[in-house]
């Protein structure tokens, strides 16, 4: 459960049309009043309790993404958003201490059946101080500007022109370099999305009224006799300490001549009302030794996720000094153990501490380049404060690819959450804008952050029914939710580093709780290649692929049950083909309007 949630996710049901409100001005002045007059006297008026009483959210609803709503949903969650932010920063500008701020919200939280009070509670107590901050330090911020970054919709949409910034990207036709494919392959692993829950109770709550379960202190909510699985769970669980271990020692077992360790991130859980800058690096530390245990002499190469971050999702820009507010001893604390471990060399230190990416040449002719994608997010309340490129990184990224075409050298990308999956309009923009120019040496991106196994295609910006490059997601190792935990296997070329294969593994969650003294039954869930019967993964090919998968309801099913890892959790809603050719559409990224590929 995020802050935005707490905040704005009420209005999902009957808003629009409730007790004769028409419009959204209208509503803005309606609630806004209607929240201002109970702020003062502490009562709710008959018109007050008609309007609560329609903003009420379903227990059901709780975890449903709000991006997922259109038409009058999509205008009615921009009203709400618009509506609380106009009054909480009218009510700050005129002295309001942080106390009573969060106090009221608490109860509008709690009132409307957001998140039960505990998570109320634990949410505004860890942000309400990071959101003050920049209300306090920026008084030309506007509701409509915070709502506009958060939603970036057409029912919300961001025009302030403080955020449409450019990155200088070299306009020079793109440096050939041969490409030739070799028959030696290299073995490259992807783990992603641990999520290790401290927590974690095998046999404990699994259905519970937080936004996390199967946790220790949830068992007086089990009303319905869900528990906890020994190795996870399909509900809204996170891993337990052992389903962790065993991924890892489960692909030094099966996999050899692993050439190199991509960790894509997240570690921390989501137990996000109760974070602690002691968990996090209680998680962070536990969890990289055990990897470093594992993989011994094998290159990790990692890098961070959302949920490092403390409060979740938070990456505050360097100007931030405050101890209590920055983010730089997560900075710190990934650069001592990247570095020590010896997966990283002393030269990343630099880029690291400045924003938690870095570049290295683990071999002549071939770059890796990782980034910290989390900065673009959403729901980073720090776009609010400093939009513009966070802390340079995307300049870096483009100067750092002008540096490898100029060396001849080939790149992996890594970043946590995928260009297209909310990540803040102008960055994704110019990252696409980055990736087009130096798509040529680019062979392969690698993302996480989804826990879906699933890729994107980038389309060229001079032709746009041409694929020129390919991010593949490594799903997640979690279960969370309803998914069966995975890893990946990139059989790519030695020359080159195309990825020439995948291997999704994956065991089935189900059977593994039915059988909890064995071992998880691992399996290679499919082959790419072989489960889509393509002859490689070459961008017509892929292409091809995708023109088959709209017109081929067999093929685009088989798709939609690897979306998901094959968990019955998940399949077992109801999806036809237009709910399928949805998660197709997902697969397509361009400047332009990729719905045209989708029709």
């Amino acid at each position: 459960m995020q802050f935005y949630k707490v905040l704005f996710f009420a209005l999902l049901l009957k808003v629009a049309n409730s007790n004769g409100i028409v419009n959204e001005d209208e509503m803005i002045l309606r609630f806004s009043s209607e929240i201002n007059n109970w702020v003062k006297t502490g009562e709710e008026s008959e018109e007050f309790q008609r309007l609560l009483d329609n903003l009420t959210l379903l227990s059901s609803l709780h975890r449903v993404d709000w991006h997922s709503y259109t038409g009058e949903t999509s205008n009615a969650i921009c009203t709400v958003c618009r509506s609380v932010f106009d009054t909480f920063i009218e009510f700050r500008k005129k002295g309001m201490s942080a106390n009573d701020i969060k106090s009221n919200v608490i109860k509008l939280c709690t009132r409307m059946n957001i998140a039960t009070e505990r998570v109320c509670d634990g949410v505004m107590t860890l942000n309400l101080p990071i959101i003050l901050y920049i209300v306090d330090t920026k008084p030309n911020l506007t509701a409509s500007t915070i709502c506009g970054v958060v939603f970036e919709s057409e029912s919300c949409p961001l025009i302030d022109d403080e955020f449409d910034w450019t990155v200088n990207i070299d306009s020079g036709p793109p440096k050939l370099i041969d490409a030739d494919d070799s028959e030696e392959i290299i073995n490259i692993i992807q783990i992603t999305d641990i999520h290790y829950d401290p927590n974690y109770e095998p046999y404990g709550n699994a259905n519970c009224d937080e936004p996390t379960c199967c946790r220790r202190g949830q068992n007086d909510t089990n009303t319905n006799n869900k528990v906890a699985g020994y190795w996870g769970d399909y509900n809204y669980c996170d891993s337990p300490w052992h389903a962790v271990v065993d991924v890892l020692e489960q692909i030094r077992a099966t996999h050899q001549n692993i050439s190199y360790v991509y960790f894509t991130g997240d570690i921390v859980d989501h137990g996000v009302w109760e974070t602690s800058f002691k968990g996090n690096i209680e998680s962070i530390n536990k969890t990289y030794s055990q990897i470093y245990e594992t993989f011994r002499n094998i290159p990790v190469y990692p890098i961070m996720g959302n949920h490092e971050a403390h409060p979740v999702n938070l990456f505050a820009p360097k100007t931030v000094t405050s101890n209590e507010l920055n983010t730089q001893w997560l900075y710190n604390l990934m650069a001592d153990l990247w570095i020590n471990f010896g997966w990283l060399p002393e030269s990343t230190r630099h880029t690291i501490l400045q924003g938690g990416y870095y570049t290295l040449s683990p071999k002549k002719g071939f770059r890796i380049i990782a980034l910290n994608s989390n900065v673009c997010y959403s729901t980073n309340w720090w776009l609010w404060y400093q939009p513009k490129d966070p802390v340079g990184q995307l300049q870096w990224l483009a100067d750092t690819l002008l540096q490898a075409e100029k060396d001849g050298e080939f790149v992996h990308i890594l970043a946590h959450i995928p260009s297209n999956n909310e990540c803040h309009a102008p960055w994704k923009r110019e990252y696409l804008k980055i990736v087009d120019r130096y798509a040529r040496i680019i062979t392969a991106q690698f993302n996480g952050h989804t826990h879906n196994d699933e890729l994107l295609l980038f389309f060229s910006n001079d032709n746009s029914t041409t694929i020129n490059n390919v991010a593949w997601n490594g799903g997640s190792a979690t279960a969370f939710s309803n998914l069966n935990p995975n890893y990946k296997l990139y059989i790519a070329d030695s020359k080159n580093y195309a990825v020439k294969d995948i291997e999704t593994w994956m065991y089935n969650l189900t059977l593994a709780n039915e059988n909890a003294a064995q071992r998880p039954l691992w399996y290679k869930s499919y082959s790419f290649k072989e489960e889509y019967d393509i002859p490689d993964l070459s961008y017509d090919s892929l292409h091809n692929w995708l023109s088959r998968l709209a017109r081929d309801d067999d093929l685009l099913s088989r798709y939609y049950r690897n979306f998901f890892k094959r968990a019955e959790a998940s399949l077992k809603k109801e999806c036809d083909t237009k709910c399928m050719r949805a998660y197709m559409c997902r697969i397509i990224t361009s400047l332009g309007d990729h719905r045209t590929h989708c029709s």
